[in-house]
């Protein structure tokens, strides 16, 4: 490993009881599914490395990704997954016997500075930790420069696992009416667009059948079916696939209403709030993405996952808009 920034050594130096842990210890049938299975096992990034404070509650690690040009949003589903299992680790320290199961109630995040290195540190604390409720703080930075790139904060939930078997089970494939009135198709190329939620992924693992865009009401519409090996909490969709199902989505309504490629402006703030959990191989549900605002320094789009009446996930989004070059 390239020798680390002093800033970096100094917030490592700063504990005196980090313990060696391994990578998804604490997710047992999970940890051979979505993160492990795709991005280790194909080479996007070295198996990553962690280390755990108890007295701190707090996780520091190692993110080398083998490839340039790391997708935001893969970072965002790493960031929700670190914080799980340091927000599981610290419920589980309580001395709690009755098995539970965490889920990401809400996800925030907000970039610092642009984040195109590859070889990153992460230091997760636990700020709050109640027999309900597990509150982490995420820190995300380049090893080379000590810059700091991405500040998290997630807020996790946890809940007997005799009530979860016990809950209704939710119907895979509801029928409904979907399309938006005044509005235009989606090409196929743009519903492909909108399924490639990380490059490692196949291609069929998230499908989006239709899809409608409608210029007078600043809003988009689509169908996606998930598939399964993308779990999270067991038998659910991880947080940062629907996370990152629904940025796509907000990039793509920004792109059609602004004319400027999202890929070109800074996603300066995502806050996530995930309400109820998607169930693997879950059929027909639809994203709606509208602009809730615009200005001259940025648009904010708002996206949600939903089924009837039933809501399971939200996104804000907030893009930064390029300052205007001005000739004297």
């Amino acid at each position: 490993m390239p020798k680390l920034h002093p800033l970096i050594e100094k917030r490592i130096n700063a504990y005196n009881d980090l313990t060696p842990v391994e990578f998804h210890a604490m997710w047992g049938h999970s940890s051979a599914q979505f993160l492990e299975g795709r991005m280790v096992d194909q080479k996007v990034i070295d198996t990553p490395k962690y280390w755990y404070s108890p007295e701190s509650r707090s996780y520091l690690g190692f993110w080398n990704f083998n490839i340039q040009g790391i997708e935001e949003t893969t970072l965002l589903t790493l960031i929700d997954d670190v914080t799980g299992e340091l927000a599981y680790r610290s419920f589980l320290a309580q001395g709690i016997k009755q098995e539970h199961i965490g889920f990401t109630v809400n996800l925030k995040i907000v970039k610092k500075n642009n984040t195109r290195a590859t070889r990153l540190f992460f230091e997760a604390t636990a700020l709050q930790v109640t027999s309900r409720k597990v509150v982490i703080e995420c820190m995300l930075y380049d090893t080379i420069t000590g810059m700091l790139l991405l500040q998290a904060q997630a807020i996790f939930v946890f809940m007997p696992l005799a009530a979860i078997k016990s809950a209704k089970a939710e119907p895979k494939s509801i029928e409904d009416n979907y399309e938006l009135s005044s509005s235009q198709a989606l090409s196929e190329n743009a519903l492909y667009a909108l399924g490639q939620v990380m490059s490692f992924l196949p291609h069929n693992t998230i499908v989006h059948k239709a899809g409608w865009l409608s210029n007078d009401s600043k809003h988009l519409r689509a169908v996606v079916d998930f598939g399964d090996n993308l779990s999270g909490p067991p038998i659910y969709v991880h947080g940062g696939i629907l996370g990152t199902v629904l940025f796509n989505a907000s990039a793509l309504l920004f792109t059609r209403f602004t004319g400027i490629d999202a890929k070109s402006v800074d996603a300066s703030e995502r806050d996530i709030n995930y309400h109820n959990g998607v169930p693997l191989e879950c059929q027909n549900i639809t994203i709606d993405a509208t602009i809730n605002e615009a200005s001259s320094s940025q648009v904010t789009v708002f996206a949600k996952l939903v089924r009837q009446q039933k809501l399971f996930t939200t996104l804000k989004t907030t893009f930064t808009l390029p300052i205007p070059t001005t000739k004297l």
